[in-house]
C-alpha cells in the first residue's frame, strides 16, 4: 500500500488563572502543554498478524546468500573490502557487513489456491520487516499491522492487486560500541549501498525463484519507516532498473542521499515516491508522553523526532521538485515517530 491514513480530531480549551502565584501554573503548563496531548487523535485500529495473507520463512537465513558461486564484483563490494581491508573472499564480508537474518514473506490470500497457480503478484520489499506484521515481532510491542492494513484494503476493493511481502528484518546488535548495524545498513553510505545491493543481487533472485512474482520496475517497490524510509528510497535511485517505487514512514533523508537526488533525481521520474510524517505543526504538538504508546510495552515515542526530521523532508520535496518528479507528501499533525503511528 502507497499509505496509511490517521484520522486526527481535535478539541482546545483555554483557562484563565488570575490572581494565581505563577509558580501554581508550572506543573500544570508541563502537564497539559507536554504530558498530555493537546489535541486528541484517533486513528485507524487494524487487526494484529497477517490478516488474510500467511507468512513463510524464505529458505536460507542469509541475506548474502549466492545463486552463483562467484561473488559480484561491483563497486560497492570493492568500496566495502578496501574500508573494511578485507579479501575478496565472500565469508568475511556476508559474516561482518550483512549477517545472517531470518526473512519472511507475507503471502496474499487466496496465494495457495489451486485456481491461483498461474497467477502472479507485484513484490513489496519491507524493512524493518520485524516490526510490520505483528505486535509480537516489534521491538517497540507495536507493529505497524501492515497485515491487517493490507487486509482491510483489499476487502474493501482499494488495492488494484494484491502484493506479496518481504519482510526484511534490521539487525539490532552494535557493529561497534555504541554504533548501530541498522544505522549503517540504513545509511546513505558505502555501507548501505552494499545494503540494497545485495538486496537486489542476491535476496530478490531467491524470492523471485520461491514465488510466483511479476517482474520489472513497476510491479517491485519498496517501503520501510524512519531510516528504513531512506533504505527504500536509495533502492530506487540506486536501481531504477529494478524498483518502480518507494514509500517512507517519517523517513530519516540523510545529507548524502539527498545530494544525490539533487544531481540525478531525473532518474526518479515515472517513479511512484510517497513519504509522510508526523510532528508539531503550527500550534499542535506531539505530547511528551502517550499512555497507549507505553501499554503493554514500553516505547519511547520519539516526541520530538518527526519534528527534527522535518528539515531532511523539506530538502527531498525540493530536490524531487526541482527535476520535476512527482510524488505525494502528507503530514499528520501530532504525529509520532513510532510502530503504532505507522
Amino acid at each position: 500500500p502507497h499509505k496509511i491514513h490517521n484520522f486526527f480530531e481535535y478539541s482546545h480549551s483555554q483557562h484563565s488563572a488570575a490572581h494565581i502565584s505563577p509558580m501554581y501554573l508550572i506543573l500544570p503548563a508541563i502537564l497539559v502543554g507536554f504530558l498530555l496531548p493537546q489535541k486528541p487523535f484517533t486513528q485507524p485500529i487494524f487487526p494484529n498478524g497477517a490478516g488474510d495473507g500467511t507468512i513463510e520463512i524464505l529458505a536460507g537465513h542469509d541475506l548474502m546468500e549466492q545463486t552463483a558461486n562467484v561473488f559480484p564484483a561491483t563497486s560497492t563490494t570493492e568500496n566495502i573490502n578496501m574500508l573494511l581491508a578485507a579479501t575478496s573472499k565472500i565469508d568475511p564480508f556476508r559474516n561482518f557487513v550483512l549477517p545472517a537474518r531470518q526473512i519472511k514473506v507475507w503471502l496474499p490470500p487466496g496465494y495457495n489456491d489451486d485456481s491461483n497457480s498461474e497467477r502472479r503478484y507485484p513484490v513489496l520489499y519491507c524493512h524493518d520487516g520485524q516490526n510490520a506484521m505483528y505486535d509480537s515481532d516489534s521491538w517497540t510491542g507495536h507493529s505497524w499491522r501492515m497485515g491487517g492494513a493490507l487486509t482491510h484494503l483489499l476487502r474493501q476493493q482499494l488495492l488494484p492487486e494484491a502484493p506479496i511481502v518481504v519482510l526484511i528484518p534490521s539487525m539490532s546488535d552494535d557493529v561497534l560500541p555504541g554504533v548501530r548495524r541498522r544505522h549503517l545498513e540504513y545509511s546513505d553510505g558505502i555501507w548501505g549501498q552494499a545494503y540494497v545491493d545485495a538486496i537486489v543481487d542476491n535476496l530478490k533472485p531467491r524470492v523471485d525463484a520461491a514465488y510466483r512474482t511479476k517482474l520489472g520496475a513497476n510491479n517491485t517497490m519498496a517501503i520501510g519507516s524512519s531510516l528504513g524510509g531512506q533504505a527504500a528510497f536509495l533502492s530506487v535511485l540506486r536501481h531504477p532498473d529494478v524498483f518502480g517505487g518507494a514509500a517512507g514512514l517519517s523517513p530519516c533523508f540523510q545529507a548524502g542521499l539527498l545530494s544525490n537526488v539533487v544531481m540525478s533525481g531525473a532518474t526518479l521520474k515515472e517513479k511512484s515516491l510517497y513519504f509522510d510524517n508526523g510532528g508539531d505543526v503550527d500550534d499542535i504538538r506531539v505530547p511528551l508522553l502517550d499512555p497507549f504508546d507505553h501499554l503493554p510495552h514500553w516505547n519511547p515515542g520519539y516526541f520530538w523526532l518527526d519534528t527534527q526530521l522535518q528539515p531532511g523532508i523539506d530538502a527531498m520535496r525540493t530536490a524531487l521538485s526541482l527535476h520535476k518528479v512527482s510524488f505525494e507528501y502528507v503530514r499528520f499533525p501530532g504525529g509520532r515517530h513510532n510502530e503504532r503511528e505507522w
